[in-house]
């Protein structure tokens, strides 16, 4: 990358987050300079998106039927290549703070103490040469929480203003702030189904949403989805990839239109309810991820919402896009800096806790 030239005050910090979603549609590169004051604040410098190489997408899509061995290997094989590409990422001449490393899950059960995300941070930090955080759910777990969502310390403290944050990614997630507290939880599977369906119609992904829109509702299937025990438990929770191929994926429609149309139809209302259920009306929430690009799962959302009067704020395509990833590297700068960045009171943990292992070129 190019250079960027400019001296760094005391109290700003630059920071660069790397977010491996579980779609596996590439991972996410984020550089941003935070500003800690009366609150905080950022610019982002520059961002980007790499494919991840085939041979090693294959192996981490496979990566919860290795055996150790093979899956230590692959662990240290996403790192390097991880390493790499930050390290060419990474701008000559701006100190780097700190890189905060999200990493592939390859198994989420907290009700076990388990959470697994390989890309070896050690690895990471000595090929690039600058200081790495991962694992940040491992702590949080220990102390009863779910250890995810993680972002919602970065949304409350970087994006004011708003009542309820919604990612549209692999999985959706949602954090809401109230007077009392921050909730947060995974609602239920998003891109990961929408991708899943459109790739047997030989698409990469439904562009807007003009599949789903084109398909016919499956009510059977919907309603069997309907009655699963998730969905009517009562947060905070997470889903694992697992669970998704295991009730969501195994069964399904014979016509992928119409599992489009069906699953954007149970998605929205999912989001909706999730949201009526803590907001009043007359808020806003911000949406954020791939899923915001889909304009038809939108409509449907804000459908089922216009009683309420809740405005559905989409920010820029950089913060779309990005915003997983940006909040990945403040996360990693807070836990650099010793300051709590996982919240208990959102995960289900007992307390707060300053999350992650550093790792030190």
């Amino acid at each position: 990358m190019g250079k960027i030239n400019h001296p760094t005050p005391l109290n700003q910090y630059n920071a660069i987050g790397i977010m491996s979603g579980s779609s596996l549609d590439g991972v996410d590169f984020c550089l941003a300079s935070f500003k800690e004051g009366s609150s905080w604040s950022f610019e982002i410098l520059q961002s980007t998106t790499i494919p991840i190489p085939d041979e090693i997408k294959h192996e981490l899509k496979k990566s919860d039927m290795l055996t150790g061995y093979e899956l230590s290997g692959l662990d240290i094989k996403y790192g390097e290549w991880i390493g790499q590409q930050l390290k060419a990422f990474s701008p000559q001449n701006l100190r780097i703070d700190a890189v905060g490393f999200h990493g592939h899950t390859v198994f989420h059960e907290p009700e076990n103490k388990l959470s697994l995300q390989i890309g070896n941070g050690s690895v990471i930090s000595s090929v690039s040469g600058l200081p790495v955080v991962d694992d940040f759910r491992t702590k949080d777990i220990l102390l009863g929480g779910q250890g995810a969502p993680l972002v919602p310390k970065g949304e409350t403290l970087l994006f004011p203003g708003y009542m309820a944050w919604i990612n549209l990614g692999g999985i959706a997630n949602i954090t809401v702030e109230n007077s009392e507290n921050v909730l947060a939880w995974d609602i239920a599977p998003c891109n990961q189904v929408f991708n899943f369906f459109a790739q047997k119609l030989n698409v990469p992904y439904d562009n807007d949403g003009a599949l789903a829109k084109d398909g016919s509702l499956d009510e059977k299937w919907i309603d069997g989805l309907k009655d699963l025990p998730y969905f009517k438990t009562k947060p905070p929770k997470s889903m694992s990839n697992q669970w998704i191929t295991e009730h969501i994926l195994k069964y399904q429609p014979t016509d992928p239109k119409n599992a489009l149309h069906s699953y954007a139809e149970l998605l929205a209302t999912e989001i909706a309810q999730s949201v009526g259920l803590y907001l009043r009306g007359n808020e806003r929430v911000l949406v954020t991820g791939g899923g915001a690009h889909n304009t038809y799962l939108l409509d449907r959302i804000k459908n089922f919402l216009k009683d309420k009067n809740i405005e559905i704020v989409k920010p820029s395509v950089a913060i779309i896009d990005f915003k997983e990833a940006l909040i990945f590297g403040f996360l990693g700068l807070l836990r650099k800096l010793g300051i709590p960045n996982t919240l208990g009171m959102a995960t289900g943990a007992s307390k707060d806790t300053v999350s992650g292992t550093l790792h030190l070129p």
